[in-house]
């Protein structure tokens, strides 16, 4: 999936209107050096894809309210898991306009 972002990315580094966020499904794991060094493995150099991390709570409550990625019910403890293979396109309005799979 990663590798199909990167293509993004190279597509549309050059347009300030394009940003790409990508949220991790491991936040106990990827501190915030860790999602940094991610970035640099992936040739990222400027602010218009970014790695982040956070509470557990937080990043599964907006993957399932805000981006309608999964819809299996979870409270964002030690047991849920959330990881899927679609990238949602969210506009600057926040508006949703579409799902694509990342594979």
């Amino acid at each position: 999936m990663s590798s199909e972002l990167e293509r993004v990315y190279k597509q549309f580094s050059n347009r300030k209107d394009v940003l790409i966020l990508s949220h991790t499904v491991s936040p106990e794991e990827d501190s915030v050096n860790v999602m940094m060094d991610y970035a640099t493995l992936h040739g990222v150099k400027d602010k218009r894809w970014l790695f982040l991390t956070g509470d557990k709570k937080h990043l599964y409550d907006m993957a399932r309210t805000s981006y309608l990625l999964n819809m299996e019910e979870g409270n964002g403890d030690e047991d849920d898991f959330i990881h899927t293979q679609n990238f949602a396109l969210v506009d600057k309005e926040r508006h949703l306009r579409g799902f694509y799979d990342g594979n």
